[in-house]
């Protein structure tokens, strides 16, 4: 007897379980369809702003031909691609008000920060998919040190660069912002 009222109690306990899991149509979340889902098909350069964007960041970063551009700019982050030429550097800076992180996709060189311009002593070689986080109050430096060009991403936050800007060369850069 106990045996079956166990069995039976086990049953009404596996039922329930099930009857809570099981949704109606009503309560099922919205699934897109083909027909409201849009792709990508050309890249193209330019701050999407502050509206949504789903993208391929890899192409993006490794398909950028200019030194700088900023690729989305939100109300408190913002987005660019670069690609440094060899022998080239992204050039001191400080951001005393902001972290940042950047991103490796393509490419080799060094990255060096400090405490002061004149004391870059952290100095880490980079290369393909690597990441670098640098604190706000950090001076520091991203130098190409390969014969081939350095593609990474950086997000700022906050922002850095006015919405839509574009630096072609690196010479436009240090005109421009610095």
């Amino acid at each position: 007897m106990k045996l079956n009222s166990v069995f039976i109690i086990g049953l009404l306990i596996v039922g329930l379980l099930t009857v809570s899991c099981v949704q109606n149509d009503q309560e099922k979340p919205a699934i897109a369809s083909e027909t409201n889902v849009s792709k990508i098909d050309t890249l193209e350069y330019r701050d999407f702003g502050n509206d949504p964007f789903v993208f391929n960041i890899d192409d993006y970063t490794k398909q950028n031909d200019t030194y700088r551009t900023v690729l989305w700019t939100g109300e408190y982050m913002q987005l660019t691609v670069m690609n440094i030429k060899p022998g080239e550097d992204i050039g001191l800076e400080l951001h005393t008000d902001h972290d940042q992180f950047l991103r490796v996709e393509e490419g080799e060189g060094i990255v060096m920060m400090g405490d002061s311009e004149n004391d870059l002593s952290y100095q880490k070689k980079i290369e393909d998919d690597f990441a670098i986080m640098i604190p706000a109050g950090k001076w520091h430096n991203v130098i190409n040190d390969s014969d081939k060009p350095l593609k990474l991403y950086s997000i700022y936050s906050p922002i850095e660069h006015d919405n839509n800007t574009v630096h072609k060369t690196r010479e436009d850069a240090m005109e421009h912002d610095h």
